[in-house]
C-alpha cells in the first residue's frame, strides 16, 4: 500500500499556489521587520520563531522523526518548537532541508500555510496530521508523502488532487471533458458515467488510460483516485462518478466496497431494501443516479457488510410482474458498460441469474442546503464549446472543457489571468460566490517538414509544393503568419 501511495504521488502531484494577492510571502522576506521571539538548533537544523506567528527552519539534511507523546524520546513533546504548536500560523522550510520528519508538526492547531523548499523530497508519517486550519501547501511533482502526512488537514484534498498523465491522455478523459455540469446532480452523474463506457481495467499503472482490453488486474483511474487500484472497482467507479458531479461528500460519501452504510454514513442520504421501494410496496420510487447494491447469494446481510456489486441506476421499467433495472456500472466484465437486470416485483430476486437487489442507496441529490455556484471560463483569446458550468461548495470541480487556440498549447485553468492557482477536476470547491477561471497558454511554433523530389534530387520542395533552395528548412507559423526558415 505504501509503495502504491508513493507511486501515485510521484506520478503527478499538484503544483499548488499558496498565497493569494492579498497575502504575499516568501522565504527571503518573510522575517524582515518582525521580532525574533526564540531560536534554537536541532541537530543540523536551525529554527526561528517570530512575533508574527511565523516559524522558519533552515539547515542541511532531514528534520528528525518524532514518536507519539507516550513513546520513547524523541517524542512530540521533545520538539523544540512544541510550545508554539497553538500559535504558529505560517511555516517556512528553507533550502537545504531534505525531509520533514515524522510528526514534526502534528497537532499544530493554528497552522494555515506551509512553504516548502524545492529540495525537500519527502514528508514523514503524520507530519502535519490534525492541522485543521492548514489549507495552503506548496508541493513538487516528485515528493514522497508517507502515511497520514496531512491526515485531518483541509490541504489533504488539494494534495490528493492528483492528475494522472495516462488517464488525461485518454479518449475517456476527452469524453469526460465534453460533459458539462448542469447542477442537476442526477443528470450529471448519469452523463459522467456514460462518458466512460468501454473503459477497461488494466494490469498496472501504465493502463490507467483504459485501453488495455485484455487487462484483468483491476487497475483503473477510479481505483487510483480512491487509492485502491488492484482491487474490485465497481464501487470506486460509482463513487468517482458522484464526486465528478461535484456533489459534496456530506451528502453522499465514497466507498471502496458495495456497502450501503459506508455510502450513507453521516449524510442525509438513505438506503432501502426491496420492501421499502415502490415496486415492493414501499414509498420510495428509484430514480436515475441512485446506487444499487447487489448480492449474488441469497443469504441475509446487514448494511455495514460489503456485498457483491454496485451499479448506477439509469432508469427502471415495470413490465407485468417484473421490474427491469437499466444500469451503468464499472467492473462489469472488466470494463464500464451499460447493463440491465430483470427482478421479480414481489421481492427483487433476479430472474436472469442468482442474486437480488439487496439495498438501494438514494442520495439526497436535491438537498437544498448545497451551495451551487457558476464557473465562467475566460478562454483568453481561445475558444471553447461551453463557457459555463455549475459546481457545489464542498464538492470537487469535476470535468473542465478543453479550449482551443491556434498556435498555442493549453496549460490549464487558473484562478487569475496571470499567475494564480491552477485548478483541475480533483480540486475541492471552497468558493462561496460565482467564479471565473482563466485559460493559460504557451505559444507553440509549428514547423512544416521539408521533402525532396525523387526525380530532381538537386531540388527541395516543401509540403505546399513550392520549390526552395538547399538552405531552406521549412515554414514556421508564428502568430498566424508564415515565415521561411533558412540555414545561414
Amino acid at each position: 500500500m505504501m509503495k502504491l501511495m508513493q507511486l501515485l504521488f510521484r506520478n503527478s502531484l499538484l503544483l499548488a499556489l499558496l498565497w493569494t494577492n492579498s497575502f504575499s510571502i516568501n522565504a527571503e522576506n518573510a522575517t524582515e521587520g518582525e521580532k525574533l521571539v526564540e531560536s534554537g538548533v536541532l541537530v543540523d537544523i536551525k529554527w526561528y520563531y517570530y512575533s508574527n506567528c511565523l516559524l522558519s527552519l533552515e539547515g542541511n539534511g532531514a528534520i528528525v522523526d518524532f514518536n507519539k507523546y507516550d513513546q520513547p524520546s524523541p517524542n512530540t513533546s521533545d520538539r523544540p518548537w512544541h510550545k508554539y504548536r497553538n500559535k504558529v500560523e505560517i511555516l517556512i522550510v528553507k533550502d537545504g532541508i531534505t525531509r520533514v520528519g515524522n510528526r514534526a508538526f502534528q497537532n499544530f492547531s493554528q497552522l494555515k500555510s506551509v512553504l516548502r523548499a524545492e529540495r525537500v523530497n519527502s514528508i514523514g508519517l503524520w507530519a502535519f496530521q490534525n492541522c485543521y486550519l492548514l489549507e495552503n501547501v506548496s508541493m513538487a511533482n516528485d515528493i514522497v508523502l508517507e502515511q497520514g502526512a496531512f491526515s485531518g488537514a483541509p490541504a489533504e484534498e488539494d494534495i490528493a488532487a492528483v492528475e494522472c498523465a495516462e488517464y488525461t491522455n485518454s479518449i475517456y478523459f476527452e469524453r469526460l471533458c465534453k460533459t458539462t455540469l448542469t447542477g442537476d446532480f442526477r443528470t450529471d452523474v448519469i452523463n459522467i458515467a456514460l462518458s466512460q463506457t468501454n473503459y477497461h481495467e488494466g494490469n498496472s499503472v501504465a493502463d490507467y488510460d483504459g485501453g488495455n482490453t485484455s487487462g484483468n488486474g483491476d487497475y483503473t483511474e477510479y481505483g487510483r483516485y480512491l487509492m485502491s487500484s488492484g482491487n474490485a472497482w465497481c464501487s470506486e467507479f460509482a463513487s468517482w462518478c458522484v464526486r465528478m458531479s461535484s456533489l459534496p461528500k456530506n451528502i453522499l460519501g465514497s466507498s471502496k466496497g458495495a456497502n450501503a452504510q459506508t455510502f450513507t454514513q453521516n449524510t442525509p442520504s438513505q438506503y432501502y431494501t426491496w420492501s421499502g421501494l415502490s415496486f415492493g410496496g414501499g414509498d420510495y420510487s428509484p430514480q436515475p443516479g441512485d446506487l444499487i447494491i447487489w448480492s449474488w447469494d441469497m443469504e441475509n446481510h446487514t448494511a455495514d457488510q460489503s456485498l457483491s456489486h454496485t451499479s448506477i441506476l439509469h432508469h427502471a421499467v415495470i413490465e407485468d410482474e417484473h421490474v427491469i433495472l437499466y444500469t451503468i456500472e464499472g467492473n462489469s466484465g472488466g470494463k464500464v458498460r451499460e447493463s440491465s437486470y430483470t427482478a421479480r416485483k414481489t421481492d427483487g430476486v433476479l430472474t436472469s441469474r442468482t442474486g437480488q437487489l439487496y439495498y438501494l442507496v438514494a442520495p439526497n441529490y436535491e438537498n437544498e442546503d448545497v451551495e451551487k455556484y457558476q464557473i465562467t471560463f475566460d478562454t483568453m483569446e481561445g475558444s471553447v464549446d461551453s463557457d459555463k458550468k455549475t459546481v457545489a461548495t464542498g464538492g470537487l470541480y469535476g470535468p473542465f472543457p478543453i479550449p482551443q487556440r491556434n498556435g498555442y498549447k493549453f496549460l490549464g485553468w487558473y484562478t487569475e489571468p496571470s499567475d494564480g492557482k491552477r485548478i483541475n477536476m480533483y480540486h475541492p470547491v471552497r468558493i462561496h460566490a460565482h467564479q471565473t477561471l482563466y485559460a493559460h497558454w504557451v505559444e507553440t511554433h509549428t514547423g512544416i517538414q521539408t521533402v525532396r523530389n525523387r526525380n530532381q534530387k538537386q531540388l527541395c520542395y516543401n509540403l505546399m509544393g513550392l520549390k526552395v533552395n538547399q538552405n531552406y528548412r521549412g515554414i514556421i507559423v508564428k502568430n498566424g503568419k508564415k515565415y521561411n526558415q533558412i540555414i545561414h
